[in-house]
C-alpha cells in the first residue's frame, strides 16, 4: 500500500476528524425554502398575470395587486438567500419565513373578504383561477410555517466524537 491510500474508511475516526469541518446538509429545511420560495413565485405570477389582464385599471385593487407581486417576489428571493448557517442567520431565516407566511395568510384573507363583502368598493367573483390561487396561499402558509418552527440545525461539531 502507498503512502496516498489509507485504511481509514470515512466514519471512522481519521474520517470523523475530516468531515467535522463540513457542516452537514439540512435537506428538509432546503426543500421548505425551495417550494416556499416557489409557492410565493407562483402567487406572485398569478397576481401578476391578473394585474396584467384588467385589475390595473380598478381603482385601489390595481395598485394592492401590484404591491402583492412586488412583495411575493421579494420575500421569495429573501425566503431562499438568507441561509439557515452560521446561527447568526437563523433568525433572519426564521424571519423571512415568518413573513413569507404571514404575507400568503394576508393574501388569501384578502381574497376571502373580496368573495365575501368585498374590498375598497370591489367584490370578487369566485372563479377556478381564484379558487387555485387560494390553494397555492394555503400551502406556501403551511411550508413556510413549518420552516419558520423547523428546529435549528444540529451543530456536528459538537456532536463528533472528541479524540
Amino acid at each position: 500500500m502507498t503512502g496516498r491510500h489509507s485504511m481509514t474508511r470515512p466514519g471512522t475516526a481519521r474520517g470523523a476528524r475530516e468531515d467535522a469541518g463540513r457542516p452537514a446538509p439540512d435537506w428538509p429545511a432546503i426543500v421548505l425554502r425551495v417550494v416556499g420560495s416557489g409557492l410565493l413565485i407562483a402567487t406572485a405570477a398569478i397576481h401578476l398575470d391578473l394585474y396584467l389582464t384588467g385589475y390595473r385599471t380598478i381603482p385601489t385593487i390595481g395598485w394592492l395587486f401590484l404591491l402583492q407581486v412586488i412583495a411575493a417576489f421579494g420575500l421569495a428571493l429573501a425566503v431562499l438567500a438568507i441561509p439557515r448557517r452560521p446561527a447568526a442567520a437563523l433568525l433572519a431565516s426564521r424571519l423571512a419565513a415568518a413573513a413569507g407566511a404571514g404575507f400568503a395568510l394576508a393574501t388569501l384573507g384578502g381574497y376571502l373578504l373580496s368573495v365575501w363583502t368585498g374590498l375598497f368598493g370591489f367584490k370578487e367573483v369566485r372563479t377556478t383561477a381564484g379558487i387555485a390561487a387560494g390553494v397555492v396561499e394555503v400551502a406556501a402558509f403551511v411550508v413556510l410555517a413549518a420552516l419558520a418552527l423547523a428546529p435549528a440545525p444540529a451543530n456536528r461539531e459538537a456532536a463528533a466524537p472528541a479524540t
